[in-house]
């Protein structure tokens, strides 16, 4: 029986010394994913939400604003005037894939929704935007959207 508990332990213990963890760093992909997300202020500037109900933004739009904590906000602004920010609310979010390209948002504001990221550059952000994770459940109902960047004030 004591044999038997000792292989058992020894076992186990080259199973767990065999897997690889999570370091806790990011690779350079994923540094740079984050830069590029949070070092601005991300401007609606259209919208597709689906059987030809586009929308393209000319003043008033929706900013969103993701933090490297992982805290974002979102508020109605404008895209002429950095200074305009009504309604804000507060929301939590987090990359769901390896790759970095899916994130999850949730909160007051984004309760529960999926950005798949389409093209994200340091001015371009363009995501679909879905209920269900877009991994999942690839087939569902997306709305598009395109961001444009803005040095945060």
């Amino acid at each position: 029986m004591k044999a038997l508990f000792i292989s058992l332990c020894l076992s186990l213990l080259m199973i767990m010394s065999s897997c690889e963890g999570q370091t806790g760093y990011l690779d350079e992909g994923q540094q740079n994913t984050v830069a590029m997300l949070t070092d601005v202020e991300w401007l609606v500037v259209y919208a597709d939400y689906g059987l030809g109900n586009e929308q393209t933004f000319d003043d008033e739009t929706n900013i969103y604003s993701f933090g490297r904590d992982t805290k974002g906000w979102t508020a109605v602004g404008s895209l002429k005037d950095p200074s305009v920010k009504k309604d804000v609310q507060y929301f939590q979010w987090t990359f769901t894939t390896e790759n970095y390209t899916v994130i999850y948002t949730s909160g007051n504001a984004t309760e529960g929704y999926y950005w798949l990221i389409e093209k994200l550059t340091p001015t371009d952000f363009w995501v679909q935007w879905s209920v269900k994770d877009p991994v999942l459940y690839p087939n569902q109902t997306t709305s598009f959207y395109k961001l444009r960047a803005r040095k945060r004030q």
